[in-house]
């Protein structure tokens, strides 16, 4: 902390704060928090053009890189607000949004996460996930830390690298994205007994039936699908495998934290009804950089997820974005049931549904399928004429050898326009 002083940082300044699986970075990231440095969790795997662009973007006055410093404004203005958190959220349906977290609301995060994961001093993390990450900053890090557990850095995510470390080190806790238990569940069980973990959590995206399928028959280890945002903190965990359609529903909600699904007029919906998914809770952030506190999709502790979903039973299901809505012949088509029913083809590894004009400038549904192979364009259609109504067939498909999905395996749509 001393080099940081000296350096001539001070509270408020903004860092831009590159997070690789180090012991540095743990050591830089208590730092900063002591100091009230509004520190923005940056890739290691950024280009020096992307670093430039968030420098910027957040007026940083210095880039922290484990054992370096680099000032690069000097003359920075510092932040006058609470904020000494900045997460760059994944930008599902657009450019990434940075979201402001005061220190009381990191306490309530790993508060809410603690309790529903159990953490205790017993318990052995391993951090696979991007510390860039919400999930991975806040919870793979701070609250393994803030609650005495072990944390084992892994710069290595190979599947068979990952299962001789838990082994090894006794790991009791894994989260990772769903793509990674998907590589898991190929790799099969080690031949050196029972793994000691009581849980592995996905996060990041949506859990389909059959990555948790797979998984759950390779490991007699419990897979629970997390339900959470960068802007609102933990919200839901799925313990029992419940499952809705192709993916798992988002499960229980969690203690201290209220969710309301709301129609259009922000009437509260009843049970089984869908609608958007608003989220109450001290964990719920500022809201974003550039925008007034309280307006748009927060108000106070409220966010408006823009997700939609119903509660039946006490059990959260999600339905989709409401922003990814496609407007096709006159219709509203949700892209995740058809990506849902495509992945019920047996030869479909991987698939994403977007909205693309037509040489007439009309939207129409386009789907990117990855497969097997053997299988052809008709087979696909076929395949989705006999599940979806005609209005929601894709109109155009396209055969790609992989879907291009960010580190947390979430989806990028807009790569594929």
């Amino acid at each position: 902390m001393r080099e940081l002083h000296s350096a001539g940082l001070k509270e408020g300044h903004a860092v831009v704060h590159v997070v690789p699986h180090s012991i540095e970075t743990v050591v830089n990231c208590l730092a900063l928090l002591e100091m009230s440095v509004f520190q923005v969790p940056a890739s290691p795997q950024l280009t020096n053009s992307e670093g430039q662009q968030i420098i910027e973007r957040v007026k940083a006055y210095a880039l922290l890189r484990e054992k370096e410093l680099l000032p690069v404004a000097t003359d920075a203005q510092r932040h006058s607000d609470a904020a000494v958190l900045g997460l760059l959220s994944s930008g599902s349906t657009g450019k990434p949004k940075l979201v402001l977290r005061t220190y009381e609301q990191i306490l309530a995060s790993t508060e809410i996460y603690r309790s529903a994961v159990s953490l205790t001093e017993s318990d052995s993390v391993l951090a696979v996930l991007p510390l860039e990450h919400s999930y991975g900053f806040h919870y793979v890090l701070l609250a393994t830390l803030r609650y005495g557990a072990r944390l084992i850095l892994s710069s290595v995510a190979h599947p068979r690298t990952v299962l001789s470390l838990v082994q090894n080190e006794g790991i009791t806790l894994l989260p990772a994205a769903p793509v990674f238990f998907d590589l898991l569940a190929r790799c099969g069980a080690p031949d050196c007994g029972p793994l000691p973990l009581r849980a592995c959590v996905s996060v990041g995206t949506a859990l389909s039936r059959r990555i948790y399928e797979a998984f759950t028959s390779a490991f007699d280890v419990p897979l629970w699908q997390s339900y959470g945002t960068s802007e609102s903190g933990p919200v839901a965990l799925n313990r029992t495998g419940t499952i809705h359609g192709e993916f798992l529903a988002l499960g229980e909600v969690l203690p201290k934290v209220s969710v309301t699904i709301r129609d259009e007029e922000d009437h509260e919906l009843p049970d089984g009804q869908v609608g958007e998914i608003v989220i109450e809770s001290p964990a719920v952030s500022l809201g974003y950089d550039g925008a007034e506190v309280g307006t748009g999709t927060f108000n106070g502790s409220t966010f408006y997820t823009g997700d939609l979903g119903f509660i039946q039973d006490g059990i959260l299901y999600f339905m989709g974005r409401k922003k990814m809505l496609i407007a096709a012949a006159g219709h509203k088509v949700d892209p995740l049931e058809v990506e849902q029913v495509l992945l019920r083809h047996p030869a479909v590894n991987d698939a994403a549904v977007v909205g693309e004009p037509d040489e007439r400038g009309i939207e129409q549904i386009v789907a990117y399928v990855c497969t097997k192979g053997g299988v052809s364009h008709a087979d696909v259609l076929s395949h989705c004429a006999r599940h979806l109504a005609p209005h929601k067939v894709p109109r155009v498909i396209h055969f790609r050898a992989t879907i291009p999905r960010n580190a947390m395996g979430k989806l990028q749509r807009e790569k594929l326009r």
